[in-house]
């Protein structure tokens, strides 16, 4: 199954990226080259990847506030990982790592 896949194009600097993918919102950290403690995409565990953050989450508007749910945040290691969601973490993964790995060659 492949999720729906939107990156938020504009403010993004220093490899910081946002977006949404299918009802969650995202955003992650993509550095130029693959480094020790990046995302591996093959394992989903740290090493040698080009991700060393990323949050899946989804805010829920209360009366006097904004409650955020997280389903996955990386940074160089798991803190939270639902494995309910697992394939649509590994689909925003491989996106990622495809989308940002094209060199313009001239």
């Amino acid at each position: 199954m492949n999720s729906n896949i939107k990156v938020y194009h504009g403010k993004n600097r220093y490899g910081y990226i946002k977006g949404e993918i299918d009802n969650f919102s995202w955003y992650a950290l993509v550095h130029k080259d693959s480094v020790d403690f990046g995302l591996n995409p093959n394992e989903l565990e740290s090493g040698n990847g080009r991700i060393s953050r990323l949050c899946v989450y989804k805010d829920i508007p209360m009366s006097n506030y904004t409650k955020r749910l997280i389903y996955a945040n990386y940074k160089r290691k798991w803190d939270v990982f639902n494995n309910s969601y697992e394939l649509m973490i590994r689909n925003l993964v491989e996106y990622l790592e495809r989308i940002y790995s094209i060199r313009a060659v001239k």
